[in-house]
């Protein structure tokens, strides 16, 4: 593994939980230490910034700081006209309310840089699609979507910048689920928008190209998970988490080590990819 030294990172969402007044780790949480372990810096951010807060504390080491954004807020902005160096004409954006370009130009400022962006955003809800109102749509799309977008905004010029001026590339680095490339009955949009991730993936890997690494990892079925229902269905939702091939559940820890390599120099040659993470599921799946 590539050392980390000198990098900064900024990994946003599912940092872990409350429950019964503890906080639990959860798999964001377990990359930013293993990051913070491999010599980075590591900023945080969260849809509550307690729970930010939370997981700094249960990291509990000098190399991590939690920072406060509202990942939902709808951003505002204006265009501005200019001449740039040769005399053309050209226009930019002035954004006058955005809290995820705040929040990375606040990063900036403190850290005097940003290489990698990890983003791990998951609410899940299952309902047949004749049963999907607007609102289940909506909330869908903004919990698995929205602050994503609002980040990969954010952090487009600053790892443009940083190659032009350092010549290093930035890291990129999406959790998404294998649900979203084989999909999932009675989940049909949940697994849509997994999937906009999968093409997410492929469409800025060729716009950022040139200066960042965009890849993804895609999980299966998780151990941490509560299983609910009459003992056959969990025997059966069980059995997904270990399957033929691998006879182990899978944790938060099998899957930080691919999410940690994709975000080093080491995968400087990687770009564009959706990786499977889910104890050789998708082999199944695929058939």
């Amino acid at each position: 593994m590539a050392e980390f030294k000198g990098k900064v990172a900024l990994v946003a969402g599912n940092l872990g939980k409350f429950k019964n007044d503890k906080f639990k780790m959860g798999l964001s949480g377990v990359i930013a230490q293993k990051l913070i372990k491999e010599g980075c810096k590591v900023c945080i951010v969260d849809t509550d910034y307690e729970i930010a807060k939370a997981c700094a504390e249960k990291i509990d080491n000098e190399n991590v700081k939690a920072f406060d954004a509202d990942l939902f807020v709808e951003c505002e902005s204006e265009t501005e006209k200019f001449v740039d160096q040769k005399g053309r004409n050209k226009t930019r954006v002035i954004w006058t309310n955005a809290p995820a370009h705040d929040l990375v130009q606040n990063i900036i400022k403190e850290f005097e840089r940003l290489d990698i962006l990890i983003t791990n955003f998951d609410k899940f809800e299952q309902a047949r699609i004749d049963q999907t109102d607007d609102d289940l749509y909506n909330y869908l799309r903004d919990q698995n979507t929205l602050p994503v977008f609002h980040l990969i905004s954010a952090v487009r010029d600053v790892m443009s910048n940083q190659k032009k001026k350092e010549g290093t590339y930035g890291k990129i680095v999406f959790i998404t689920s294998i649900v979203g490339k084989a999909g999932l009955s009675f989940a049909t949009m949940y697994s849509a928008f997994k999937g906009a991730l999968v093409g997410l993936t492929k469409c800025l890997a060729k716009e950022f190209g040139t200066f960042a690494n965009v890849n993804s990892v895609a999980i299966g079925p998780l151990s941490e998970r509560k299983m609910q229902g009459p003992k056959e269905r969990i025997k059966k939702d069980y059995l997904l988490t270990q399957t033929a091939i691998c006879d182990k559940p899978l944790t938060f820890q099998d899957i930080a080590p691919l999410a940690t390599f994709l975000a080093s120099d080491d995968a400087v040659a990687i770009n564009g990819q959706v990786m499977n993470v889910d104890g050789g599921l998708w082999l199944k799946l695929e058939v």
